[in-house]
């Protein structure tokens, strides 16, 4: 009973550790993919044949090639996401928004691969974590802050990050700030 069992242990590792090998070869073909083709342009096949994994390994790992792109850029997303809940940044917004800016510049790579992809950056709206909503009428102002903030973010991007992090954060600070609120420098 215990060699079954441990047979059973070493399959299994065995099975994980080519669904890793899989998941790392289809995460490099997209990469070299988007390289030099638009994200809507690439199909299934294309990244299965560059990676030299079939479909059904493709499927056995992704639903679709845009929960690739999320996963490969899921740790970046993490860390901010992680970050707007931290003590630190509750009391320090601009000091988030610096973080913000800074992690999207150091990882850039991941960040244009997800614009490319045509993804949203959120399925919730993050400054209300930043500025919790007590009306529903806060709740859409702050909607409609993060529609700013996201395009201030792209635009930012797309140009060239030109501007510090910091120049970032004071800009994002002074427009996105809630009216009334005070401001903790």
């Amino acid at each position: 009973m215990e060699t079954e069992l441990s047979r059973m242990n070493i399959l299994r590792l065995s099975n994980e550790e080519s669904n890793r090998v899989t998941r790392e070869a289809l995460q490099i073909a997209i990469f070299k993919l988007m390289a030099n083709s638009p994200f809507e342009k690439i199909t299934i096949s294309d990244i299965t044949k560059r990676a030299g994994v079939s479909r059904a390994a493709f499927y056995r790992n992704y639903d679709s090639k845009e929960a690739l792109v999320e996963e490969i850029c899921r740790s970046v997303f993490s860390q901010l996401d992680a970050s707007i809940n931290s003590e630190r940044f509750k009391k320090d917004r601009k000091a988030w928004y610096t973080n913000f800016f800074r992690t999207i510049k150091e990882n850039r790579e991941y960040f244009q691969i997800y614009l490319d992809a045509h993804l949203q950056v959120s399925d919730r709206v993050i400054l209300d974590v930043l500025h919790p909503a007590s009306t529903v009428q806060a709740h859409y102002a702050n909607a409609a802050r993060e529609g700013a903030f996201i395009s201030i973010l792209t635009d930012w991007f797309r140009a060239g990050m030109n501007e510090s992090p910091e120049d970032m954060a004071e800009i994002c600070y002074e427009i996105l700030m809630p009216m009334g609120e005070s401001r903790n420098e």
